[in-house]
């Protein structure tokens, strides 16, 4: 390292403002935030010593029910960084969506190693995925016959679907609860799955992993290759997202979601490679191209999903009503509003009201269509959303990274990252000059 850097928890002024909220996490960089005199400016960029990389690469996922009071990803994260669980509240890391975790929260020189392994889980998801939905879910379908009406009753339905999905918890795992209702839906996003592994998406996935596992063995071989096997993926994976028009179908959504994650990788993959060889002019325009055109596709992700027929719940503020409370925080509630336009412009005055609305519309509303199985769809919305957002956060940290790389002169990003030798836990990069 050729610049000054800290670890955070040695750090107490950020600590203090990321808890009072005048600071906040986006990605990978802690800014401003709104509301201050200088909101969205960058103060510090977020480093992975090697050490946490590693550690962070094999945490289990929280279920996908029950995520907000079970100890997952986000929990472990704050006792990894030696950080107190309030402070990884306010830096919105205690229920990070699985999908997410397929970019490091800072940079890092494991990087890529962390990535493959990443890569390596999504095609190892889809495998149990396509096993359960071919055994499908009549234990589970039994259970929900015997739900009544009303809150305590719901909870105890949420927990038996819990016990179902305590063992598929990972990147995919939302999928479960859009097609547990259904035993035609499952069987046909078997065949759906069936399809996808022999379709060019999972191979060109495969091929990058592949990549990723001999940059691992060979760190100090040629790039070349690696970044033309990077940049066809990335193009590939990017026209794939891109064409598929959003909507709340549980074989479209899989489609998005493996092609999403595997172009953020992809990405990730070659800017870091161009920043690691001193190509940061080129990183740069390359991540000027695609965060973008990845927040696009994150946007109409949002709008399509939030949209509801009922005027009072199409608004990401639905999630704030009191039967979300053990499944969706508060911090993922704002990082799907980062990717709903039509919420994100709203004054604190307009956000009360609508949560007011909410309220009084879960209150009063008597209507079968808001039962359990929708209920279960809003969770795995909330999960899938809040992949998309994460991702376009971190994507558009790693393009101000890029222009540290740039500021600071470098030959190489690795010349301002914490290396092999370095203590383990979350650094402090300075903003760019």
């Amino acid at each position: 390292m050729i610049i000054n850097t800290s670890l955070l928890i040695n750090n107490p002024e950020i600590i203090q403002s990321l808890l009072d909220g005048s600071m906040k996490r986006y990605g990978s960089v802690i800014r401003w935030a709104s509301g201050t005199e200088n909101a969205g400016q960058i103060v510090r960029h977020l480093a992975e010593a090697p050490g946490l990389t590693d550690k962070l690469r094999d945490l289990p996922f929280s279920p996908i029910i029950g995520g907000v009071d079970i100890i997952g990803h986000g929990m472990n994260y704050h006792k990894l960084i030696g950080i107190e669980k309030t402070l990884s509240s306010a830096m919105g890391l205690t229920q990070i969506a699985a999908g997410a975790s397929v970019l490091n929260l800072g940079v890092s020189i494991a990087g890529f190693a962390y990535m493959g392994y990443k890569l390596h889980q999504i095609q190892k998801s889809l495998g149990h995925l396509q096993h359960s939905m071919e055994a499908g879910f009549s234990r589970l379908e039994r259970g929900l016959d015997r739900i009544g009406e009303g809150v305590n009753q719901l909870g105890d339905g949420l927990n038996r679907v819990e016990n179902r999905l305590d063992i598929i918890s990972g990147q995919l795992a939302y999928l479960y609860l859009l097609v547990e209702d259904n035993r035609q839906k499952q069987q046909s996003l078997a065949k759906a799955i069936s399809h996808l592994h022999q379709a060019m998406l999972i191979k060109e996935i495969a091929a990058l992993n592949a990549e990723l596992d001999d940059r691992k063995r060979f760190p100090n071989e040629s790039s070349r290759e690696f970044l033309k096997v990077a940049s066809r993926v990335r193009l590939f994976l990017a026209n794939q997202a891109l064409q598929i028009t959003p909507e709340l179908d549980a074989e479209l959504m899989l489609s998005a979601d493996v092609s999403v994650q595997g172009w953020a990788v992809a990405t990730a993959t070659e800017a870091n490679l161009l920043l690691e060889i001193g190509k940061h002019q080129e990183a740069k325009e390359l991540l000027a191209v695609e965060v973008p055109k990845f927040k696009q596709v994150a946007q109409r992700w949002g709008n399509e999903l939030i949209s509801d027929d009922n005027s009072y719940l199409s608004t990401a503020y639905r999630f704030t009503n009191t039967r979300f409370e053990d499944h969706i925080t508060t911090e993922r509630i704002e990082r799907i509003v980062d990717i709903t336009p039509s919420d994100r412009t709203l004054s604190s005055e307009q956000i009360q009201r609508k949560k007011t609305n909410i309220d009084v519309e879960f209150t009063m509303s008597h209507s079968s269509q808001l039962d359990q199985a929708w209920t279960y769809r809003q969770i795995a919305t909330a999960e899938y959303l809040d992949t998309l957002s994460e991702l376009s956060a971190r994507l558009d940290s790693l393009q101000s990274f890029a222009a540290l790389c740039e500021s600071q002169n470098i030959k190489s990003s690795r010349d301002i990252l914490p290396n092999s030798d370095a203590e383990t836990g979350l650094y402090l990069l300075p903003p760019n000059e």
